[in-house]
């Protein structure tokens, strides 16, 4: 993994209780192995190396998301969360049958939703999550939970039904995938646009270098979000994504050759940020406030 000295430090000071809403970590193999199930492997990212790029890039406060690669073994997860406190939240995956108090015991660790793929290998398609979800929704309501969506723009007319319906908030990842070529006005992302501005879901801007698939000057990422901050920045986050899986498919990988990482600088994301909402008030919303209510810090 590429040194955090090659991080740059924002231009900009972030407020208190800045916070990271999308990060993963990655233990030692033999500790957390893989599952059998999944589209890459990977090296070690230690919840260590995330608090020293924390700490340059000014953030307080992390939320981890559990990684497709871990598929329903939250352990990693919840083992970096018992490290990091009072400072971060989790996004756990879950069987569909899991019970109220495996609910209630994740909750106790800090974990404050669900997340739900229809990206990576062994995701869901819109009609399962609508055959399976009810249930789980239901019990997630109970904890003041959500549900966090890994979906491509092209699912989520079909996603858009459930989503208007679901007792918990739905939390869409990397603001929503979009094609960067195809622009904010294409199929998908034209719905997304209006759950956000109905208030019906939040969205995380991240995965900035996801839209433009690696290119170094990732700035064209900003045309889909300054409409997502137009529409309703009360429900907006931001997220690293660290550390950066390299490019995959979604097809099943049972190889031990590792994908290294791909170095992308998160505080060239965060300036991005400052691009994209110029208004420190807004900006410190996204960042600090908004971040605070969903997770409940």
């Amino acid at each position: 993994m590429p040194s955090v000295r090659e991080v740059s430090i924002p231009a900009f000071t972030l407020p208190p209780g800045a916070c990271d809403c999308h990060m993963h970590v990655f233990g030692e193999p033999l500790a957390y192995p893989l599952s059998t199930f999944r589209s890459y492997s990977v090296g070690t990212a230690s919840v260590e190396e995330h608090l020293t790029l924390q700490q340059r890039l000014g953030l307080q406060r992390t939320v981890l998301v559990q990684a497709s690669g871990y598929h329903t073994d939250n352990r990693c997860m919840l083992d970096a969360l018992a490290t990091l406190g009072a400072a971060a939240r989790g996004v756990a995956v879950v069987d569909d049958d899991i019970s109220m108090d495996e609910l209630c015991r994740l909750d106790a660790a800090g974990v404050r939703g669900v997340r739900i793929n229809l990206v990576s290998v062994g995701s869901f398609t819109p009609q399962q999550i609508w055959a399976n979800v009810e249930r789980l929704a239901k019990l997630l309501a109970e904890l003041g939970w959500h549900m966090q969506f890994f979906v491509p723009p092209s699912q989520l007319p079909e996603l858009s039904g459930l989503l208007r319906t679901l007792p918990v908030p739905s939390v869409i990842d990397h603001m929503g995938l979009p094609v960067q070529a195809a622009g904010p006005g294409q199929k998908g992302f034209d719905v997304l646009l209006r759950l956000l501005g109905e208030g019906r879901c939040w969205v995380k801007l991240s995965g900035a270098d996801r839209i433009t698939r690696g290119q170094p000057d990732m700035s064209s990422a900003g045309v889909f979000a300054r409409a997502l901050v137009d529409v309703n920045p009360d429900n907006l986050v931001w997220g690293s994504d660290w550390p950066h899986i390299g490019w995959h498919s979604s097809e099943v990988h049972d190889s031990d050759t590792i994908l290294p990482f791909r170095f992308v600088d998160e505080g060239k994301l965060l300036d991005l940020l400052s691009e994209w909402v110029p208004d420190a008030t807004v900006r410190n919303k996204i960042l600090a406030h908004n971040p605070a209510r969903l997770y409940r810090f």
